[in-house]
């Protein structure tokens, strides 16, 4: 028994998984590489979080990515919203964060979003630990726009690369059939 067995996935390592592997690797780098360059030229700052929004939206298959996407804006917007809402009305740093983080909870509790439960916690400690310099609206327009860009990138890039990796798919399992039958 290895030191990553109990978190490990119980499946097989294939040439099929590999070959999701690679569409997954190539799916984040593009993603990240578009969008911090048009940050970059937009001279906007939050670029990276919209790439990790992207990377973390990706799935294999356009409905997967799109419910994830959905539910990650969603999550953003309520973390950002609670969090401004009340950072704007407690004056205490650390007892506005407390207070949004529990209402978030709350509020993902009631609106049913298990699986957003988490993204909307780190949006409020995002928005609200961010610099005193920044102004709190600032921080949550930023995190919310960044959130949805970085989505909306992920969607995007599905759809373009969707028949590609249909062909390559295809072509990794033809290969592979072709192996079986050569080697009986």
């Amino acid at each position: 028994m290895g030191l990553l067995s109990p978190i490990q996935a119980p499946r097989a390592i294939t040439r099929e998984s590999v070959a999701e592997s690679c569409v997954y690797a190539g799916q984040a780098v593009v993603a990240t590489l578009v969008i911090l360059a048009a940050y970059r030229f937009a001279g906007k700052p939050g670029g990276m979080w919209a790439a990790v929004s992207a990377v973390l939206v990706l799935q294999p298959g356009f409905r997967r990515s799109l419910a994830a996407s959905a539910i990650r804006v969603i999550a953003n917007l309520l973390g950002v919203g609670i969090g401004v809402f009340v950072g704007l009305h407690l004056p205490d740093r650390t007892v506005a964060i407390c207070t949004s983080l529990v209402l978030i909870i709350l509020a993902c509790e009631f609106a049913k979003l298990d699986a957003g439960v988490r993204s909307a916690c780190a949006s409020v400690l995002i928005v609200s630990v961010g610099s005193a310099s920044d102004p709190l609206v600032e921080r949550g327009v930023e995190r919310a726009s960044a959130v949805a860009i970085g989505c909306g990138m992920a969607l995007v890039l599905q759809l373009v690369t969707q028949p590609i990796v249909h062909q390559f798919r295809r072509g990794i399992i033809t290969a592979g059939s072709r192996e079986t039958t050569e080697s009986e």
